[in-house]
């Protein structure tokens, strides 16, 4: 299996699994070119998740840098496979295992893959309609390293897909998201795999298991797909490594001449019996929700800096083990990375990315202080997300004025003056969006530079008032009626916006 990568001199090199990790080990790896963008984070995260267990398992911390090393280590997960069947992408015989494919649990097993997908995009958990945001199987001359990118991101990241077709057991329900959270080196891949893999040796390990003490503490199944399934039966969550790497579908990839196809199979039941924990399972970089009860599933909306305040907050949002700081961290170069494929019922709600790099005077505060910072970082987003929303209320209110052409009164049930306003209050949250993680944002996250929140609710306010005057521009009016509209929905704007950034004045 030839695994292509261009290095840090961006020449294309290509090695094995074990040469991989060797290659980010050494930070070597400027990318992956056959690696989509929904599944960089399931393959940073599997790379992350088998390496640490085998770190673990031998007792040591240093990333060894060469392939060979890293052959010995997984090799010593799989010892009933010494020749490295469980690492191949392909297995001629069925009753071993392959790389995140279950073996057989009898020979007859085998006639129930009767499913063919002849390329790696139609295996993807990647859900397009009509053809008309992805083309579907329009990868025919895919290399390996195609089909095992699209393999890790189907085993570790899809859903429910109708009958037979279960989903996943780190998420909240079939429909849910596997949704990322982290604090890392932005850069390189091999920053972020040192990092994470280094938080987990250094404490993140023993974390989730105080989280998830139902886990095995040791010697638990950490590499799902090597245990036989038939499709009847699930797998305990008890008897799991709390590193786990999971698969949900039945499948196996095989050669037709010089090309791979795959053949899949159904399931009467998830591979993990975990509905009950609705997604808390220890995933190190998924968010859970305070109330304890289900793993945070972000909208379709995206990671807008309404979303990424919710889930900053500390009082909505417990923050996974890889999203908390901890002393031995970089103080330069790091960033909040937070990503999901939003999914819906027989369908994707897109795939949402969003990288906040972390300013350095941050970053040393965040090494000294940990959480602390980390909290306050939440507090100012929640913060400004609410002043920001108080004042899109003053200027929904002053558009609806302006739409309604001078008539006397706001109507909040006038659907027509509604239409009209909403396109204006979408550009006034998009300017909002555009600068709210911003230098001052950061100055207030470290109290340094003040004041804070009048020339925040200022700048607001100039935002808001720049819209309104664009929307009164556009109106199409007769000039008697848009002067008076125009004189009613600034009056109304100017009083409430007024008020809302004098309210802090004396407060600073």
């Amino acid at each position: 299996m030839d695994i292509r990568y261009c290095d840090r001199s961006s020449q294309t090199r290509t090695g094995d699994l074990f040469d991989i990790l060797a290659a980010l080990s050494t930070d070597a790896v400027a990318a992956f070119p056959a690696l989509r963008p929904h599944q960089r984070q399931a393959w940073h995260a599997f790379l992350v998740q088998v390496a640490a267990m085998a770190l673990h398992r031998a007792g040591a911390t240093t990333l060894p840098e060469t392939g060979e090393a890293w052959r010995r280590l997984l090799l010593a997960l799989t010892p009933d496979w010494p020749d490295g069947e469980a690492w191949d992408l392909v297995v001629e015989d069925w009753s071993k295992p392959a790389l995140l494919q279950p073996p057989v649990v009898r020979p007859a097993n085998a006639a129930e893959y009767r499913g063919r997908i002849e390329a790696p995009d139609g295996l993807d958990m990647l859900v397009t309609a009509k053809n008309h945001d992805l083309k579907a199987e329009r990868m025919r001359d895919a290399a390996d390293d195609h089909w095992l990118f699209a393999l890790v991101s189907l085993q570790t990241q899809e859903g429910f897909m109708g009958a037979g077709n279960f989903g996943i057991s780190r998420m909240n329900g079939g429909f849910g998201s596997r949704t990322t959270f982290g604090l890392r080196p932005q850069g390189s891949p091999g920053a972020a795999f040192r990092h994470d893999v280094g938080q987990l040796l250094a404490g993140g390990r023993d974390r989730i298991l105080a989280k998830q003490p139902a886990l095995a503490a040791r010697d638990g199944l950490g590499l799902v797909w090597l245990a036989p399934w038939d499709g009847q039966a699930s797998l305990g969550f008890a008897g799991l490594d709390p590193l786990y790497v999971e698969v949900c579908r039945r499948m196996r990839l095989v050669r037709e001449g010089d090309r791979l196809i795959a053949r899949t199979a159904g399931s009467k039941a998830a591979r993990i019996e975990a509905k009950a924990l609705t997604g808390r399972t220890g995933d190190p970089w998924a968010p859970v929700l305070k109330d304890g009860e289900k793993a945070y599933t972000p909208t379709g909306a995206g990671f807008g800096y309404r979303q990424i305040a919710r889930l900053m907050n500390t009082d909505i949002v417990v923050r996974p083990v890889l999203a908390t700081p901890t002393p031995g961290m970089p103080g330069t170069g790091l960033a909040i990375t937070i990503s999901a494929v939003v999914r819906g019922q027989g369908k994707t709600e897109g795939f949402h990315e969003r990288h906040l790099p972390v300013p350095g005077f941050v970053g040393a505060l965040l090494k000294q202080r940990g959480d602390v910072i980390l909290d306050r970082t939440g507090k100012v987003a929640q913060e400004r997300a609410d002043e920001a929303g108080e004042l899109g209320r003053i200027l929904r209110h002053a558009l609806l004025a302006l739409m309604r052409g001078g008539r006397d009164g706001v109507r909040l049930d006038d659907e027509a003056a509604q239409r009209k306003a909403a396109s204006w209050q979408a550009t006034y949250d998009g300017r909002v969006e555009a600068g709210f993680f911003d230098d001052a944002f950061w100055n207030e996250v470290a109290e340094r530079d003040g004041p804070h929140r009048t020339p925040w609710r200022g700048r607001l306010a100039g935002l808001a008032r720049a819209v309104l005057a664009e929307a009164a521009e556009a109106a199409p009016r007769t000039e008697v009626r848009r002067i008076r509209a125009r004189a009613q929905a600034s009056d109304l704007f100017e009083r409430r916006a007024g008020a809302f950034v004098a309210e802090v004045k004396d407060a600073g």
